[in-house]
């Protein structure tokens, strides 16, 4: 690598971090989700051990998840306060893919004009600019390709223990390393089909990997399999809200989240890769292409991820057709095409890209202050064994702030009865009917109701419909309301 690229690729690398990071800290607090994983790191800060055990969600039950990242957070938040850490390091972790996506690019299509652009797509894809997101996934792509990086290089010994490692970690990471698995079994039936020898060193790699892959996995969730069979994979999610987890996208929507460039590119790439040139690294990383479309397809994989790898795929791809198309420029008649192509180029990325990925990151959904002074509130002014009915997304919020039990949140493995408990949950805040309520929060022993500006613009409300001044106390009130039961539904 020459020493511009070099520098070329750390400007890149430091734009992305810097333009994430300004944006992470312009806007609010965390994405809802995001709080169970501070939580969680905070524990680990606190006591050692993750909280499998957790006595506030649902009112009391156990978790079953993969702790490396809240590990690898908890290392940080020993130096830093735990609300920068949230917010620098997976802004560092995905920001890391322009690097990582550059040395893959550059592998696959030795072209360094080609790998800088990959590069830069990588940096900017709209999916992946959710600044404010706390989570797994934030680690989980950058080790991704680490391991497709090294096991690309599997000839070189070095890579080889590389790989080791970031397999193993990424098993310990997310279940969704069941996408890396899935691609290598597509790999290894493409190139039976084009009469591609696969060398024995990547047999026996693959071989390795699924079985450690699913010694880990049993290993963690043993439970949930033994209990909920193949609908572990679907997370218990209520029917009533699975498309919010696996919409069923168009490809107009896929395209504007993915970007129309890398997407139209990538199409290009599988095209001639698969019927044309049939490059064996190239198949790898189509193999990886379709395994992503197939499980999101079969709902196996959560579509924001899957649309996210895809789309760092499919950056990696666009080098690809980046340097077909200027080895083509150079057999025509006008060579001179290429510096016109270049510039073309560099005005689309900036065009398709910049603004998209911008208004991503300023629209995530996430608490307003307004809403976080309440959940405040009420762990300061409420008793501490009193429940708490707040959104199902807020639910870790609850857990979070208020310190209080909830009756709902998006950690849905191993809960029974949870169409009925969505259902009870939805019908606080569109029932007319004070005594279904009143049961409702007896059923599940809530003293408290809160109405957060997030909730009055879901049902389009400013009050919940039901209320009385025999049977509920409006004890906070300012952009969110906080109401207090006082009645119970007695049965003669």
């Amino acid at each position: 690598m020459e020493r511009k690229h070099k520098y070329i690729i750390t400007a890149i690398f430091c734009i992305t971090l810097i333009t994430r990071l300004v944006l992470a800290f312009t806007v609010p607090n965390f994405t809802y989700d995001s709080y169970f994983h501070i939580e969680q790191v905070n524990h680990i800060t606190e006591n050692g051990f993750p909280q499998y055990n957790d006595p506030l969600s649902y009112g009391g039950r156990q978790l079953f998840f993969l702790p490396l990242f809240h590990y690898t957070a908890a290392l940080f938040s020993t130096v830093l306060p735990i609300e920068l850490v949230a917010k620098i390091l997976p802004n560092i972790f995905l920001a890391s893919l322009t690097i990582l996506v550059y040395v893959i690019s550059r592998k696959i299509s030795k072209n360094e004009t080609a790998s800088l652009f990959a590069a830069s797509i990588a940096g900017l894809l709209p999916i992946i600019f959710t600044t404010n997101t706390f989570s797994p996934e934030t680690l989980f792509l950058p080790l991704m390709f680490v391991a497709i990086y090294s096991f690309l290089n599997i000839d070189k010994k070095n890579s080889l223990y590389i790989y080791m490692i970031s397999f193993l970690l990424l098993s310990i990471l997310h279940p969704a390393t069941f996408l890396l698995i899935t691609g290598f079994g597509i790999y290894s039936l493409l190139s039976f089909v084009e009469g591609k020898k696969i060398r024995r060193a990547e047999t026996e790699l693959i071989l390795s990997s699924i079985f450690f892959y699913i010694w880990v996995q049993f290993l963690f969730f043993k439970n949930v399999l033994l209990k909920e069979g193949i609908s572990f994979v679907w997370q218990n999610i209520p029917p009533q809200i699975i498309l919010e987890y696996f919409p069923l996208l168009s490809i107009p929507e896929a395209v504007i989240l993915v970007s129309a460039i890398p997407f139209l590119a990538g199409i290009f790439v599988v095209y001639t890769s698969l019927f044309k040139t049939k490059n064996k690294k190239t198949f790898f990383l189509i193999s990886l292409v379709i395994s992503t479309t197939l499980l999101s397809w079969l709902r196996l994989i959560p579509s924001r991820l899957s649309l996210s790898f895809l789309g760092v795929t499919l950056a990696i791809l666009f080098a690809l057709f980046y340097k077909d198309i200027i080895e083509y420029l150079t057999r025509t008649k006008f060579p001179s095409l290429k510096r016109v192509f270049l510039v073309f180029v560099v005005i689309l990325i900036g065009i398709t890209m910049i603004f998209p990925a911008v208004t991503t990151a300023l629209n995530q959904e996430t608490p307003m202050h307004t809403d976080i002074e309440a959940f405040i509130w009420i762990e300061r002014n409420t008793e501490s064994n009193g429940g708490i009915l707040a959104l199902i997304e807020e639910g870790h919020i609850v857990s979070y702030y208020s310190k209080r039990r909830n009756m709902m949140d998006t950690n849905f493995a191993l809960v029974n009865e949870i169409e009925e408990k969505f259902k009870d949950l939805s019908s606080v805040f569109t029932s007319s009917f004070e005594t279904h309520v009143l049961d409702i929060l007896d059923k599940n022993n809530i003293q408290y109701i809160i109405l957060t500006s997030r909730a009055q613009q879901k049902y389009e409300m400013e009050e919940f419909r039901f209320l009385s001044d025999d049977c509920f106390e409006l004890v906070y009130n300012k952009n969110a309301k906080v109401y207090k039961k006082l009645c119970t539904v007695t049965i003669e």
